[in-house]
Parts: structure tokens; C-alpha cells; sequence
């Protein structure tokens, strides 16, 4: 390993690990380095960062800060969450720090789909999210956002939006026994205890102390296109079955059996209503 290489390396590790930060920025005593499980020369290079402790601050400062601003801006794909932060009375910046500090100081760089989920899913451990409906709410996001990161690593041979383009020109469609059919990677199901309609309606303004229904809802989340945002759709407890049922090809006869022998007819309506939105298509083309 090269000098430089080290001293970089070494740098990081000061980032990330408040124990070293104090020591770094307020050594004292005979061994200020004991028991800290460094190298010689991993001690030089801390003790040259000791030297300059004002700037070493700044610097270390002027890092911490640009993670707890990316932290809120990750929010921005998730605005059911940064919503309910921003009108949960806490300090936003305090919370996010303590964020960035629960996951190391980890710099994800422009993931910012990682950082909103690990920030969605620190808030959900908090008292002041503890409500069944301020849950719903996070694991909605959640959903959101594994379903982005899966995207991320590998898209859909067709989108749910050309997809239902290709339908609607081809109307009428045939329901033949032998077709088989596959829900898209590019949408997922979640479900809420609440009707969350208002709120997906108006996700940047909703107000937070509304009361909303008590009632099963399942939420169809989608990406429709590539550069598109996330959108949701409401789905029948059998829409949402049906979908649910789809990670892998199967035919009406095979769906009728798995909705306790639902008649064909009712299933091909079922699977009509999800390949108009885009979201499952006919013989695996997705």
C-alpha cells in the first residue's frame, strides 16, 4: 500500500469513527493513541492530523455537514416522509445527523435512493413515528424505495407505460386459455391500514393531523417510465392478489386456482384491469 493510499485510508477511518475524531482533536496525556488498535504508521499520520486541530475540524465538520444535507435532499423521492418529518416539530438537521451518525457517516455519494431508505427506515425506530398510521406511511416509502433500487440494477425489457400503450392499440384483446401472464419488475404492492388517498393525492402539502379511514387499502406503486416518478394506483384485494401472484408466468386456469376457483371470466377481467395499467403483460415480455 502506497503512503498515500494510507494517509487516505487513514482519513476515513477518522471520518467515520467519533472516538478517533476526540482524539484527534483533543489528544492529551502521555498515549493519546493507546488501545486504539493502529499500525505505527497509522499513528503518525493521526498525530499530524492532531497537529492542525482547527482545520482537521473544519474538515471533518465541512464532511459531516455535506451528509446531512444529502440526507434531506434524499427526501425529495420520498415526500410522504420528508413530510411527516418536517411537520413532526423536531429539528430536521438534528434528526438527520443522527441519522448520518446510525449508519457511520457513510457517504453513498449520489445513491441517493439508499440514503432515503436507510433514512425512512431510521425514522420508523423513532417514538415520534411510532403511530400504526405514521408506519404506513414509512413502509409505503420503503416499498418505494426497494422497488427503485431493484430497477436500478436491472430495468424491464418494457415499461409499464409502453406497455399499456401496446395494449390499447391492440383492444380488442383475446383471453386464450394457453396465454400466460407475468406482472412487471417495475411496479410492486403494499398495504396500508388506512385509506391514504388524501395524502398520496397532495404528498408535498397533506396536513399530518388529519384523520384519515381505518380501512385495508392496497397501493399499486409504479414506475411507469425510465425517467418517470414513482406513481399509485388503488387495487381491489383481488387486483392485488392477482399481482401478487405474477413474479413468474402463469395462466387463467392456473390464477382460478390460486383465487380459490375464481371463474376464468372474473379472472381475465381481474387481469384486463392490471395489463391496462401496464403493470402485467401477456407471455413474460417483461
Amino acid at each position: 500500500m502506497s503512503d498515500a493510499r494510507l494517509v487516505w485510508d487513514t482519513w476515513r477511518r477518522i471520518l467515520t469513527n467519533d472516538e478517533l475524531v476526540e482524539r484527534v482533536l483533543h489528544s492529551k496525556g502521555s498515549d493519546p493513541w493507546e488501545d486504539t488498535g493502529l499500525t505505527a504508521e497509522e499513528i503518525a499520520i493521526l498525530a499530524d492530523y492532531a497537529g492542525t486541530p482547527a482545520a482537521t475540524d473544519t474538515n471533518i465538520g465541512m464532511y459531516r455537514s455535506g451528509l446531512v444535507r444529502n440526507a434531506l435532499a434524499a427526501l425529495s423521492l420520498v415526500p410522504l416522509t420528508r413530510r411527516l418529518l418536517y411537520l413532526s416539530g423536531l429539528d430536521v438537521e438534528t434528526v438527520a445527523a443522527d441519522f448520518v451518525q446510525s449508519a457511520g457517516y457513510r457517504d453513498d455519494g449520489p445513491n441517493f435512493w439508499r440514503i432515503a431508505g436507510g433514512f425512512a427506515a431510521h425514522l420508523a425506530k423513532r417514538p415520534e413515528f411510532a403511530t400504526r398510521l405514521k408506519q404506513d406511511v414509512l413502509a409505503l416509502d420503503t416499498a418505494t424505495v426497494a422497488l427503485a433500487q431493484r430497477l436500478g440494477e436491472s430495468a424491464p425489457a418494457v415499461w409499464p407505460e409502453s406497455a399499456a400503450l401496446i395494449f390499447s392499440a391492440a383492444r380488442p384483446r383475446a383471453g386464450g386459455e394457453s396465454d400466460r401472464f407475468v406482472a412487471s419488475r417495475a411496479a410492486v404492492v403494499a398495504t396500508s391500514n388506512f385509506d391514504l388517498t388524501p395524502w398520496l393525492e397532495d404528498p408535498l402539502d397533506f396536513d399530518a393531523d388529519q384523520e384519515l379511514e381505518p380501512s385495508t387499502k392496497y397501493w399499486l406503486i409504479c414506475f411507469p417510465a425510465a425517467d418517470a416518478a414513482h406513481e399509485y394506483a388503488e387495487l381491489s384485494d383481488r387486483a392485488a392478489r392477482t399481482f401478487n401472484l405474477l413474479p413468474a408466468p402463469k395462466t387463467a386456469a392456473e390464477l382460478s386456482s390460486a383465487l380459490d376457483g375464481l371463474p376464468a371470466v372474473e379472472v381475465f377481467e381481474v387481469i384486463d384491469s392490471l395489463v391496462e395499467l401496464g403493470v402485467v403483460v401477456c407471455d413474460g415480455g417483461v
